[in-house]
């Protein structure tokens, strides 16, 4: 049991050779640099979308960021907005997926503006939102 542990320790608790090889060459040849700027060129055009299309709502990104948190208007709840994106094929997680402790929550959720397969699959689910945001207490759920 000692040598299995001691297996999995050095498994996991260091970088892979290979890892680490193909990392060094990529420095080395300037190609983590091309990639960076190419993911910040794509990152941009998807936060100049969020802006076009959700600009006019409460939504706090960076043109760089991989995320975006869209504040919610009332009567909105986060869970009940998670839930409605859900049922019409769009995910987002409302903020307290990411809450520490006990402290309230702002009735916000978390966009991953990476997770998208292309634009115009990110400028359809942004559509959705707005649908949803404009359409206000008709989309909330009538659970009671």
């Amino acid at each position: 049991m000692g040598q299995v542990a001691a297996a999995l320790r050095i498994d996991c608790w260091s970088v892979s050779p290979l890892t680490a090889l193909i990392g060094s060459q990529l420095m080395e040849s300037g190609m983590a640099t091309r990639i960076i700027e190419t993911q910040k060129t794509e990152l941009r055009r998807r936060n100049a979308l969020v802006v076009e299309l959700l600009g006019r709502f409460d939504v706090q990104t960076h043109p760089t960021s991989t995320h975006a948190w869209l504040h919610l208007p009332a009567p909105w709840r986060a869970a009940a907005f998670a839930r409605s994106c859900r049922q019409r094929g769009v995910g987002v997680l409302p903020a307290d997926a990411f809450a520490v402790g006990r402290d309230p929550v702002p009735h916000a959720v978390r966009l991953n503006l990476g997770a998208a397969r292309s634009l115009n699959d990110l400028r359809r689910a942004f559509e959705v939102i707005a649908d949803l945001i404009d359409s206000g207490h008709l989309q909330v759920s009538s659970n009671v």
